[in-house]
Formats: structure tokens, C-alpha cells, sequence
């Protein structure tokens, strides 16, 4: 099996493609060419971050899994420790990400430089590398391939006394296979085709009912085509348990409303 991934090598999602998968790994340029290729290629895998302690969750990546109509077969979770390397300056390359993840260090050290991103930190070290100038926001080993010295390690912001990290998500075109031991999770999608009072209180009923518990829950514009008379939403719920416990909700609204994308093995505490 082929999995892709964010590349170039040294990237955070490579880490997290070597744990999710012994298969031969393919590194794309960006998360929209790792779900195109997934989505082309018989029996494919592609990893995609889901979720960042600090960030919050990633836009990008569960849209793709919406619309790509993938199925979430696994997870993993890499602790993310951003440095600084490369020369003097006054540009700082990395990926936009990255760059918010460390703004309190930017800000504090190095308030008057050009904040400059990329596709990815392996890519900015690499284009400082080659430029001969400027500086890098990436992990040790993606400074390290490009030898480019460490100015200063663990730059990132700190929240709630926690090392920040990143969960990811393999996931595939293809049907999941049957869970093995949990505990797990599981990610829905919900667009309502209209809007009415107590929509989302009637959602929550249903899970309420049902004993489940949520992790996260998140609304944004309606990928879908809906007709509704107000800005059109959906809402992403992550919901601590099996695909088989979520079969209420798909029962109260329906198939063309609720859409289950996935369950993987619950991770730490986020």
C-alpha cells in the first residue's frame, strides 16, 4: 500500500506516516495533493493532522475527509518541538502553522522580522539552507538535514502546562476494517438540510440519551449545498466511543444529514 503524506522528508507528518504505516511512504507538497492521491490510488493511505494542542482543530484537513468521502482508519499522536535554526537575518520561514504556534517567541525576540510561510517546516529549512540566509522554524532533524545549526530549541507557545503535539488521522477511500480493542473515538460530520430552534439542542438530546460523550465539537459553513434562509452550517463532533454507538444520531436525522467518517484509538487526554 502507498501512503502519502505532507513532505518533504523530515516533516512532522512524515513522523506520523512512519507510525501509522510500514508501507512505502510518498511525500506530496501540500495537504490538497495528499488527498488527491489518496482518493486516485487503488488501496492508498493518507495521513492528515487533525488536531494541534494550541491550534486547535485543522480546517483543512477534515474538510478533505469530507469531501473526499474518506474513511478514518487509524490515529497517532507526535509531540511537536519547534526550533529555530539557520543564519542572521531578518526573515523567518515556516509553515503558517508553525509561525502561530510560536508567536510569543516571535514576538518577544524577533518583532520586526518578516514572518514568511511555506509549504511545510521541512521546506522552509531547506530554502533557508539554500539561500544562505535568513532563519527556520522546523524540528530538529529537519534543521539537521539541511545542517543547519539549532539557535534556539522548544520555542513553542505553552498552554495549560502541556508540551504541545499534534494528532493525526490515516484515512482512505476505502471502508476501515474491523476495530480491534478500544477505547475509541469516533468523527461525525452534520449538516442539517434546514435550520429551525433548538437544532443543535436536539443534537446534543439524541447523544445525551444515548450516554455518548463528546470530546470536540466544531461548526462551520455548510460544505454541502443546503437551502436555508441563514448562512448554512455544519458542525464536526468527535464523540468518545465506537462507530457502533453512534448509529442514534444517523437513526434521529437521517443518512443524508449525518455522515460518520471514522473511528480511531482514543489518544491521551485532549
Amino acid at each position: 500500500m502507498k501512503v502519502f503524506y505532507l513532505g518533504p522528508p523530515k516533516t512532522f507528518s512524515e513522523r506520523a506516516a512512519e507510525i501509522l504505516s510500514r508501507d512505502v511512504r510518498i511525500p506530496e507538497p501540500n495537504f490538497q495533493r495528499v488527498a488527491l492521491q489518496t482518493a486516485q490510488t487503488p488501496g492508498a493511505g493518507g495521513v492528515l493532522p487533525y488536531y494541534n494542542l494550541l491550534e486547535g482543530l485543522i480546517q483543512e484537513s477534515l474538510d478533505l475527509i469530507y469531501e473526499y468521502k474518506f474513511t478514518i482508519h487509524n490515529a497517532c499522536r507526535v509531540p511537536v518541538e519547534l526550533c529555530i535554526g539557520g543564519f542572521e537575518g531578518k526573515t523567518i520561514h515556516s509553515h503558517t502553522k508553525a509561525l502561530a504556534q510560536c508567536s510569543d517567541y516571535l514576538g518577544e525576540n524577533f518583532p520586526e522580522a518578516a514572518l514568511l510561510p511555506e509549504a511545510s517546516t521541512a521546506d522552509a529549512a531547506r530554502l533557508v539552507r539554500a539561500a544562505g540566509r535568513g532563519m527556520a522554524i522546523a524540528s530538529r532533524a529537519a534543521l539537521a538535514e539541511q545542517g543547519l545549526d539549532v539557535l534556539e530549541a522548544d520555542i513553542g507557545n505553552r498552554r495549560h502546562g502541556r508540551r504541545n503535539f499534534t494528532d493525526f488521522l490515516l484515512v482512505s477511500a476505502d471502508p476501515a476494517p474491523p476495530a480491534g480493542e478500544g477505547p475509541f473515538r469516533t468523527m461525525v460530520a452534520i449538516t442539517p438540510p434546514t435550520d429551525r430552534v433548538g437544532l443543535l439542542a436536539e443534537i446534543l438530546s439524541v447523544i445525551r440519551e444515548n450516554h455518548l460523550n463528546i470530546a470536540k465539537i466544531h461548526s462551520r459553513p455548510a460544505i454541502d449545498l443546503v437551502e436555508m434562509a441563514i448562512e448554512p452550517q455544519m458542525f464536526y463532533l468527535e464523540i468518545m466511543s465506537d462507530r457502533k454507538d453512534i448509529q442514534a444520531l444517523t437513526d434521529a436525522f437521517g443518512e443524508n444529514t449525518v455522515r460518520i467518517l471514522g473511528s480511531f484509538p482514543a489518544l491521551g487526554n485532549s
